[in-house]
């Protein structure tokens, strides 16, 4: 029997509202990252009045986690406090890089859709907003964990009006300006990844190039399923592909997947590499709730070279 690309841990759900430190409707889409020796979420945390808080949750064994009392009190950038109005965050990714960590997030602003937005840390109790980060619309913003030629690189998801969109890849000097933007163009076409193909974890480096892993959507009868890919990629050029599978490596399958406020949904915004080699991929469930599936980086690479 073929071995799946990844396994489910047993204690799924690991996170659920009602674990949270205040009322809340779900739990989500968390950045992931080794913070002091520990893996460190950054939760998306819808409360009931649906707004989007960001709640920290650190965890000695990656399953286990112990959750902060006070979501985040995260500043605003010069394009949110310019725009005004309601202000909705979410889906934040982490990479490290130059002794900081870096948030990428969407932000939705009022009469104007969605923009990618970003801030650093070193303590993830105090952020610096970078000023601005995109124009409408664009989101999915994933920033790589080096430098690429000597410029800030990062894989995006501009999108049209109705939603759709692919992966980019731009570059910067100062994480201000982006520019030398072009498509990762050859993604496979398949009936899993129609639309919406947008970055998830942040790029693992290795020997055979870029591993991303990624989702994408289609539609089915009664609904549009999301999934999640993996795709590995050039490492001086991440608009090249190297190897893509065109069978995708996660579905919504387990009542937690399919069962929420957005049914037939798994998404990820992060994954960490343990030190026993582990790879956990943190992934939302029905946009409801947090779930975990494992594999390895070395599996991972493997099934990007030789699936079909």
């Amino acid at each position: 029997m073929k071995r799946e690309p990844l396994i489910r841990h047993p204690k799924n759900p690991i996170l659920t509202p009602e674990q949270m430190p205040f009322r809340c409707y779900t739990v989500m889409n968390s950045g992931a990252t080794l913070f002091n020796d520990e893996v460190l979420l950054m939760l998306r945390v819808e409360d009931c009045e649906r707004r989007t808080r960001f709640v920290i949750a650190t965890s000695k064994n990656g399953i286990d986690f112990k959750i902060w009392d006070k979501p985040i009190q995260y500043p605003m950038n010069q394009t949110e406090k310019f725009v005004g109005g309601r202000l909705h965050r979410f889906d934040a990714r982490i990479t490290y890089l130059e002794g900081k960590y870096y948030i990428c997030h969407a932000s939705w602003l009022d009469n104007y859709g969605c923009v990618a937005a970003m801030a650093s840390t070193t303590d993830f109790i105090h952020f610096e907003p970078v000023p601005y980060t995109s124009e409408p619309s664009n989101r999915n913003v994933v920033l790589f964990p080096e430098k690429i030629s000597g410029l800030f690189a990062r894989l995006d998801r501009p999108q049209g009006t109705d939603g759709s969109g692919h992966i980019w890849v731009s570059y910067s000097p100062d994480l201000i300006f982006w520019g030398k933007s072009l498509p990762v163009k050859e993604l496979p076409a398949t009936d899993w990844n129609r639309a919406h193909n947008g970055a998830g974890a942040i790029p693992i480096k290795t020997e055979k190039g870029w591993l991303e892993i990624y989702h994408a959507t289609a539609p089915t009868c009664s609904s549009t399923n999301y999934y999640l890919g993996a795709v590995l990629l050039d490492l001086q050029d991440p608009s090249k592909v190297i190897a893509a599978p065109r069978e995708y490596i996660l579905a919504a399958e387990k009542d937690y997947e399919c069962m929420g406020q957005t049914p037939n949904v798994v998404f990820t915004s992060g994954a960490v590499e343990l030190p026993d080699g582990t790879l956990n991929i943190y992934y939302g469930g029905a946009d409801t709730r947090m779930c975990l599936a494992q594999t390895t980086v070395n599996d991972l690479v493997e099934f990007c070279l030789n699936s079909k």
